[in-house]
């Protein structure tokens, strides 16, 4: 007999469809975000971002102003900020950043 631990409870095959989980992260770091970058340099994600880190997910855009955007799989808007970085302008296929008195364009990318 198979059993597996389904939102704090062990079920067995054939039980109804089990509950889904919401990971709720009460403001803190997502746990699966990576902590090294790839050229092995410890990630801070409160300040130490560099725009390399950035990963534009996702953009649901509104030409009322009111779009956002999917960043490291947070979600944003104008204003908003990522470590350092703060969100300047969301557009339909690229967000706008700035980091000091530097901007950087974030693009997406197009599926294959």
């Amino acid at each position: 007999m198979a059993l597996c631990l389904v939102a704090g409870r062990y079920a067995q095959a054939g039980d109804a469809q089990p509950e889904s989980f919401v990971y709720d992260d009460k403001g803190r770091r997502d746990p699966l975000m990576k902590l090294v970058t790839a050229e092995g340099t410890i990630v801070s994600y409160d300040m130490d971002l560099l725009v390399a880190d950035l990963t534009l997910e996702g953009i649901i855009f509104d030409p009322h102003g009111n779009s956002l955007a999917i960043i490291n799989g947070k979600i944003v808007k104008a204003d908003d900020k990522i470590g350092l970085f703060v969100v300047l302008k969301i557009e339909q296929s690229r967000i706008i950043v700035s980091k000091g008195q530097e901007k950087f364009v974030l693009e997406l990318k197009k599926e294959e």
